[in-house]
């Protein structure tokens, strides 16, 4: 039976690290997923890391391949978030199963909705430059600390980010941008949940291999690929998934 599970694992994590690079939001899937599969949440969230990690190495060589790579201010945005993403994963360690639960099927509902209103469309950025860079710098801070608590459609929120303060940036840059800052904030932050043996690694092996795939082929397509299909699809399982998540 256990094998059958890493085998599922294995094949959403394709699936998953796919709709992580060419969109956002993968991770409101693969947490419930893990969570039903029988691990605590906090180990599920630790587990998912290692998957993201790994998918978004495979998706930079895609963007840096494809010049959509914007390496000083993605580094720049990262600084931030690297920092405050321990603070956050340093909560999500010590949090109370039902309370993480709960925390996530809310944020899970929250991420549909904002999927089906689409808010970038009206988005009309009007923001002085160094009113921006400031405003960056303070919005990666929640992101950071989001991200290293619950990470689950993390990317969605860097992209609305982006749109509001630098629309200037074409959006395949802009996923290049979010790659690169999940991945170093993500590299640090992880280690919080390592070190706390918060990680079960037959799990995070598969889910690895199979984001790997999936985040390769992402950003191979990011630019090029509609999305409206993917999004469609992953909301009806996001309103699934966390109206199981409240029933437990």
């Amino acid at each position: 039976m256990e094998i059958l599970s890493i085998i599922a694992v294995l094949l959403v994590g394709v699936v998953v690290g796919f709709i992580n690079i060419v969109s956002a939001g993968g991770s409101m899937l693969t947490l419930p997923l893990l969570i039903f599969f029988g691990l605590p949440s906090n180990v599920a969230n630790g587990t998912n890391r290692i998957a993201i990690m790994v998918q978004n190495v495979f998706a930079l060589y895609q963007f840096q391949k494809k010049g959509h790579l914007n390496w000083r201010l993605g580094l720049l945005l990262a600084l931030p978030a690297t920092v405050a993403s321990i603070y956050g994963a340093r909560l999500a360690v010590d949090i109370a199963h039902n309370t993480f639960d709960t925390l996530l099927a809310t944020f899970m509902f929250i991420f549909a909705v904002l999927l089906i209103l689409k808010p970038q469309r009206y988005i009309k950025s009007r923001f002085n430059p160094k009113i921006s860079i400031v405003l960056l710098f303070l919005a990666f801070v929640f992101i950071g600390i989001y991200g290293g608590a619950l990470q689950a459609g993390v990317g969605f929120f860097i992209i609305l980010t982006l749109l509001l303060l630098v629309p200037q940036i074409p959006m395949g840059e802009m996923h290049g941008i979010k790659t690169l800052v999940v991945t170093i904030y993500i590299s640090v932050s992880t280690f919080v949940f390592i070190f706390n043996g918060l990680v079960d690694w037959k799990f995070a092996v598969a889910l690895s291999l199979g984001s790997a795939i999936g985040g390769s082929l992402g950003g191979k397509y990011a630019s090029v690929l509609p999305d409206k299909l993917l999004q469609r699809i992953l909301i009806v399982a996001i309103i699934f998934f966390a109206l199981i998540l409240f029933a437990r």
